[in-house]
């Protein structure tokens, strides 16, 4: 087991979330009943619940956010984790995914280890454009984000929802669509540029999709939801295509725990 550190690659700083999921899904068992009890007895919903538990043989610091919309729910909360990582005093909440990523347009579909990195602007863009609530902490706000978005959908970006969006790089160039709105993203990848400078020779080993802010759908202009909702059929078209090809696209799978 390996303690979560900034310094680390984004395929180490992977392999040391999921080994900890088994620790994680251990806390949940026992605290679960706790929470039921606790929520049970709420007179008012929703009603939700921040854990925080640090693994002794890592230190590492994870977060378990409990959460019933009503008195129907309170027996079987939904719930997800996530951890803390900091880098160059910033803030980071981080979750492991493997999702179908695409290297160049001409690559095939595959799945691959990644980390989610949300930054603290993320997350309070989040609450002022989303959420409406000042009185919420940032755990809090970090819980009810992965808890009402845990499958983000990649957008490639083009000039009808960022005019500006060729500026950020070839690295840089999507966004993630999610239940609640669109989140813009910078990416970074673990792996080796291939020697012939090929883009598809590139060995790419994980990524990382950094979230920089959050823009509820509803105060976008016409011209760029209608842009978004041609990208999110154009991911479901390369998604279809990749699994008549045989291959693979998972688009839902979590590296960590969670009950939605």
């Amino acid at each position: 087991m390996l303690m979560i550190l900034s310094s680390m690659s984004y395929k180490e700083m992977f392999d040391a979330i999921v080994a900890d999921v088994q620790k994680i899904q251990i806390r949940i068992d026992k605290v679960l009943p706790k929470v039921v009890r606790q929520f049970k007895k709420s007179r008012s919903f929703p009603v939700w619940y921040v854990d925080e538990y640090t693994i002794p043989a890592t230190n590492n610091q994870h977060f378990i956010f409990y959460y019933s919309a009503n008195i129907s729910e309170a027996e079987k909360p939904h719930y997800q984790s996530f951890t803390i990582v900091f880098a160059d005093r910033q803030r980071y909440v981080i979750k492991g995914m493997t999702l179908g990523y695409q290297h160049t347009p001409n690559s095939e579909v595959i799945p691959l280890p990644q980390i989610h990195a949300y930054t603290s602007h993320f997350l309070q863009r989040y609450n002022e454009r989303f959420l409406h609530n000042d009185k919420l902490s940032a755990n809090e706000i970090a819980g009810f984000y992965l808890l009402r978005n845990p499958l983000p959908i990649p957008i490639m970006l083009n000039e009808d929802i960022n005019i500006k969006y060729k500026e950020y790089g070839i690295h840089n160039n999507q966004g993630m669509r999610v239940r609640d709105g669109f989140c813009f993203t910078n990416t970074a990848i673990d792996g080796r540029e291939s020697e012939d400078g090929i883009r598809e020779h590139d060995r790419v080993d994980a990524i990382a999709v950094i979230y920089t802010t959050f823009l509820n759908e509803g105060d976008m202009s016409g011209e760029q939801r209608i842009a978004i909702k041609k990208e999110h059929i154009e991911t479901f078209k390369r998604c279809m295509n990749s699994v008549m090809e045989g291959g693979e696209y998972n688009i839902g799978r979590f590296d960590g725990t969670g009950k939605v």
